[in-house]
C-alpha cells in the first residue's frame, strides 16, 4: 500500500512539473499567439492534479499508512504525515475554483506583463480586481482563525501567522531606519554605481560562466531571459532559470543570476529517490528564498567574491570600475531605489513590508484594487523616501499579483534573515569560508547546505531547521547585527 502512494504522489509531481515547463515556456518562448491555447492546457492540468490529489483511494490509504505507523520520526511517518496535511488542504477547494483559478491567472500575467511595458495600471486593474476576489474567496475555502490573510501566508509559509510576521516587521523596521541613518555617514551610503551596458548575449555569458564557476551544473539546469527573473524545477536533473531580457545593467543581471542560480541549486541538491515526496521538496518559500539570498548576497555580494566577478567582466569592464575595491562599494553601494529586485541589503524590506500592508489591506477590503498606486506611492514615500516616477517602477514592478501569489512576499525578508542565519553558521564550521570562496573552492559550501538544508527536504519546518544549524531561534537582531558588521564596521 506504501509503494501505491509513492507512486500516485509521484504521478502529481510529475503532472505539476509539466505545469511548471509550459509557465517557464509560456515566460521565455511561446509565441504571444499562444496564450489562448496556453490557457486550456494549464487548466486542464490543474484540474487533473486536484483531482488526483484529493482522489478518495489515495486519502483513504495515507490515513490507514498514518494510524499503522508506530515510529514518527522515521522517513515514511514524515512523508506521509506531510502528505496529509498537503491533501486535507487540497480538498477544501473546489475543483471548479481551481480550474477557474488557473484560467484567470494565465491571462492575467499577459495583461501584467503588456500594462507594465505601457506603465498603464488600468490595464491590469480588471486582473486584479478578479485575482483578489478569487484570492478571498481561497481563503475563505481555506479557512483561518485570526487573519483570512493567514490562510494566504501557509500556502507559502506553512503554520506562520499574519501576527508572526507583524510583529516581525514592526520590530525590525525602526531598526533599519535607524541603522540606515549610520549608513548614510559612510562610504557605502550613495556610492557611485555606474550600470555595465552590455548586450544580451555577453550578459548571458558572463552570468554563466559565473555561475559553472560556483558549480551550477548545466546538465540539469539552463538559463535563458524573461520580463521578469526566476527559477522553477521541474525534477532535481531539470532547473530553469532566468534574467531579465530587458536589463541594460550588467551587475544586476550577475546578482539576478546569482539569486535564481540560488533556488536552482537548492533543488538540484534534493534526493532523486524520494522525488514526489515531501523529504524532495522545499520546506517553505522562505528557505526557498534563504538559498537564493545566501548566493546572491552572504557569497555574490562579499568581498571575497568580488575578484571573482571582476575577472568575468573586465574586457567589457572598460573604465566603471578601475579596482576590486571600486566594485566593492559600487555593488554593497546603499541608495534607496524604487525596484525591490535592485534593492540593497539594507533597504530591501522596505520593499517587502510595503507589499505586506498593500496585500492583508486588499484582502480585508479596506483597500480597493483602483486605489493600490496611491496606496503604494504613500507607503513607498514612508518607508525608502521617494515616489515612483510611474507605475511600471512602482505597484506594476513585480509578477506576483498576475499569478496569483498572494501571501508570498513575507518569504522574501524571512529568506533574507534566515541566509544571514545559515551564513553565520557556516562559518562556524567552516572557518575560512571567506578563503574558500576567494579561493573558487565551493564543495565544501555546497556540501554543508547539501547536508543541513538541502536533504532534509520538508523533514522540519522552516524554523526547525534554521534553530538546528544556529543553535537558537533567530530573530530580526540577526539581520541588523550582519548589516551593521558588513556597512558600518
Amino acid at each position: 500500500m506504501f509503494q501505491q502512494v509513492i507512486d500516485h504522489a509521484r504521478s502529481i509531481k510529475t503532472l505539476e512539473s509539466v505545469i511548471h515547463l509550459i509557465t517557464w515556456d509560456l515566460e521565455t518562448m511561446m509565441p504571444a499567439g499562444g496564450l489562448e491555447h496556453r490557457t486550456n492546457q494549464t487548466v486542464l492540468l490543474s484540474g487533473l492534479v486536484h483531482a488526483k490529489k484529493t482522489d478518495p483511494v489515495f486519502y483513504a490509504n495515507l490515513q490507514k499508512i498514518a494510524s499503522s505507523i508506530s515510529d514518527e520520526q522515521s522517513d515514511d511517518a514524515i512523508i506521509v504525515k506531510k502528505m496529509l496535511r498537503d491533501v486535507e488542504k487540497a480538498k477544501k477547494l473546489p475543483q471548479s475554483f481551481v480550474e477557474e483559478f488557473s484560467a484567470v491567472t494565465s491571462q492575467a500575467w499577459e495583461a501584467w506583463k503588456r500594462a507594465k511595458a505601457l506603465s498603464q495600471f488600468d490595464l491590469f486593474l480588471p486582473n486584479l480586481e478578479h485575482i483578489v476576489d478569487l484570492v478571498r474567496k481561497k481563503a475563505d475555502f481555506l479557512g483561518y482563525e485570526d487573519h483570512p490573510y493567514d490562510a494566504l501566508i501557509d500556502e507559502f509559509e506553512p503554520e506562520t501567522t499574519t501576527q508572526e510576521i507583524d510583529t516581525l516587521f514592526r520590530r525590525l523596521s525602526p531598526k533599519l531606519k535607524n541603522l540606515l541613518q549610520e549608513i548614510r555617514q559612510t562610504a557605502f551610503y550613495e556610492y557611485p554605481y555606474t550600470p555595465i551596458p552590455t548586450t544580451q548575449e555577453e550578459q548571458l555569458t558572463i552570468c554563466k560562466k559565473l555561475l559553472t564557476f560556483i558549480g551550477f551544473d548545466w546538465n540539469k539546469g539552463r538559463l535563458d531571459t524573461s520580463e521578469h527573473p526566476f527559477s522553477t524545477c521541474h525534477h532535481p536533473t531539470d532547473t530553469r532559470i532566468t534574467i531579465r531580457h530587458t536589463s541594460n545593467d550588467l551587475l544586476n543581471q550577475i546578482g539576478a543570476a546569482l539569486h535564481e542560480a540560488g533556488h536552482g541549486l537548492y533543488e538540484m541538491g534534493f534526493a532523486r529517490q524520494y522525488f514526489g515526496t515531501p523529504l524532495a521538496e522545499a520546506v517553505s518559500c522562505s528557505i526557498h528564498e534563504s538559498q537564493s539570498r545566501f548566493w546572491e548576497t552572504i557569497v555574490g555580494q562579499s568581498q571575497a567574491f568580488m575578484p571573482h566577478i571582476f575577472d568575468a567582466i573586465q574586457h567589457i569592464n572598460s573604465q566603471s570600475y578601475k579596482n576590486i575595491d571600486q566594485l566593492y562599494h559600487a555593488i554593497n553601494s546603499v541608495r534607496c531605489s524604487p525596484i525591490r529586485i535592485e534593492a540593497d541589503e539594507v533597504t530591501y524590506p522596505f520593499h517587502v513590508i510595503v507589499r505586506f500592508m498593500v496585500e492583508k489591506e486588499l484582502i480585508t477590503g479596506d483597500l480597493k484594487p483602483k486605489d493600490v498606486p496611491d496606496r503604494w506611492n504613500e507607503l513607498i514615500r514612508d518607508f525608502v523616501g521617494f515616489t515612483p516616477k510611474n507605475d511600471s517602477e512602482g505597484c506594476l514592478q513585480d509578477i506576483h499579483w498576475s499569478i496569483g501569489s498572494i501571501g508570498y512576499f513575507p518569504s522574501y525578508t524571512l529568506g533574507s534573515l534566515y541566509a544571514i542565519c545559515f551564513g553565520s553558521a557556516i562559518r562556524k564550521s567552516l572557518p575560512n569560508f571567506d578563503e574558500l570562496i576567494q579561493q573558487g573552492s565551493f564543495d565544501s559550501i555546497i556540501k554543508w547546505l547539501h547536508d543541513q538544508i538541502w536533504k532534509q527536504g520538508r523533514r522540519f519546518s522552516s524554523r526547525e531547521l534554521v534553530e538546528r544549524t544556529l543553535g537558537r531561534a533567530p530573530n530580526e537582531d540577526d539581520y541588523i547585527a550582519y548589516l551593521r558588521k558588513k556597512y558600518v564596521g
